[in-house]
């Protein structure tokens, strides 16, 4: 097996887990249409307890505490999980491109450096917003955990790791288009 099969490989993993999440993310997302803006629907009522997800910590409750009745949290939780479906989604649909366009010609393209800044946009906004909110939502569900002698600190700094990795695929994206740049001149050169 070379290593052009391998990208072949990868994009079409990449595609495939792109069509599993898509009914997973709507999913998701109409979970929390139904219990932010139609509580009473029999679609809302259908399921138990609302129950936020949050990514660092399973947290299970032997009633549903008051604070997940709270609009806001629920806003928070609908606004992380559009965020996650969104970044998830668009990653593997930019990755699928990505490893096409090497697969099929060559890394050195400018659609591949088009990828990478749009591959740091992307990570920058909703990868820095989802977990931004996710640690708000987590911090909210401390709060009411209650616990006697000792206390419970959280730094919601865990937003940087996407701020950095959407610079670096910026910073990729830009020694790319430099490195496209010589290959195309180097063509012409020869």
């Amino acid at each position: 097996m070379t290593i052009k099969h391998l990208f072949k490989a990868v994009y079409l993993l990449c595609r495939l887990l792109f069509i599993i999440v898509i009914p997973i993310a709507l999913f998701a997302i109409l979970y929390h249409v139904a219990i932010l803006f139609f509580p009473t629907s029999s679609f809302a009522k259908s399921f138990d307890n609302f129950e936020p997800i949050i990514s660092w910590v399973d947290i299970q409750f032997d009633q549903q505490p008051d604070l997940y009745l709270n609009t806001d949290i629920q806003l928070y939780s609908f606004i992380s999980t559009v965020a996650a479906c969104s970044l998830c989604l668009s990653v593997l649909r930019l990755c699928d491109k990505l490893f096409k366009n090497i697969y099929q010609d060559s890394l050195f393209t400018y659609k591949n450096v088009k990828i990478f800044y749009t591959l740091g946009i992307i990570i920058l906004s909703l990868g820095t917003i989802f977990t931004y909110v996710d640690g708000l939502l987590f911090d909210k569900t401390i709060e009411i955990l209650n616990v006697v002698n000792a206390t419970i600190s959280f730094s919601n700094i865990s937003y940087m790791d996407a701020l950095f990795t959407g610079i670096a695929c910026l910073l990729i994206g830009a020694a790319l288009k430099v490195a496209v740049k010589a290959v195309e001149e180097n063509k012409y050169t020869i």
